[in-house]
């Protein structure tokens, strides 16, 4: 028992890692292969750090480090989050600064061509990079930081809002600095569809299946969950013509599970009733918020 919950504690790490170096080599390239090269400044910490870097040449990964530095200090020492969560935000946010300037140096291949498939393709890489790095419990820093601060220490403050507002801030500064609406309009693409992929990406990894089981050998079904060692609810039911009364098992699990599960209650009772919907959103007991 020991070994395999040190085993998963060994893949959640080992996922945690790779999700969080994919997401950053993904945002890095979207940012230095696409969106600076282009003019666009997709707000956030990385927008200003290229508007900067636009103006007077300064390193863009540098800059959003030390942007960082402040919100950086606050969450180490005023301890308003988890332990793990901010020292792999801190890992996070130094990796990307690193990786940003590391690429420019090496002069990592740019697209140069058509500004609004520059746009459209920073968005996308800039959604997903975000996406996994908050898949592995993490934070690039910036702007969305803050308002997860913001959010701690004030709950009935609109930090979305804010957020929305300094964003704003940024994409429209780009219209001063490059001297073009051009590159506003194609930072609202970018801003636009890296929000859409963040979201599809993180709403699909919260997904869950909801299995219903309607069976008369409720005891059988019962023990393949358990067997499993999957949460369930046991609704106590009755039959809408028969009136007899029946016990039905209710669990939520993930898709994987899901399939697994299904196959081991048909082998227990093949005449069983199972009813399996998606539930796109479930919090409380083990299943945690993402960061």
């Amino acid at each position: 028992m020991r070994d395999e919950k040190t085993m998963e504690k060994k893949k959640r790490i080992a996922c945690s890692i790779f999700l969080n170096a994919a997401g950053i080599i993904i945002y890095a390239t979207g940012i230095n292969s696409f969106a600076s090269p282009n003019e666009i400044a997709p707000g956030g910490a990385s927008g200003l750090a290229i508007l900067i870097n636009h103006m007077a040449g300064f390193p863009i990964g540098l800059f959003v480090f030390l942007f960082n530095i402040p919100f950086l200090w606050v969450i180490i020492w005023k301890k308003i989050f988890p332990t793990v969560f901010v020292w792999s935000t801190l890992v996070s946010t130094a990796g990307l600064s690193v990786i940003t300037d590391m690429m420019s140096a090496l002069h990592f291949p740019v697209y140069e061509g058509n500004p609004l498939l520059a746009s459209m393709f920073s968005g996308v890489m800039l959604g997903t990079g975000l996406a996994l790095v908050h898949l592995g419990h993490s934070n690039t820093g910036g702007i969305s930081l803050a308002g997860l601060i913001l959010q701690k220490c004030s709950p009935q403050f609109h930090v979305g809002s804010v957020i929305s507002v300094l964003n704003f801030g940024v994409v429209v500064a780009s219209v001063f600095v490059y001297r073009s609406i051009d590159s506003l309009l194609y930072a609202v693409v970018t801003v636009y569809i890296s929000g859409i992929f963040m979201d599809q990406i993180l709403e699909g990894a919260e997904t869950k299946n909801l299995l219903i089981v309607i069976a008369q050998s409720t005891d059988k079904v019962r023990q393949v969950f358990l067997n499993e060692r999957a949460g369930i609810t046991v609704l106590k039911g009755e039959g809408g013509y028969s009136s007899e009364r029946q016990r039905v098992v209710m669990c939520v699990t993930g898709k994987k599970e899901s399939e697994k599960l299904q196959e081991k209650i048909r082998r227990a009772d093949d005449e069983a009733l199972v009813i399996v919907t998606e539930a796109q959103r479930v919090t409380g007991k083990k299943f945690a918020r993402l960061m």
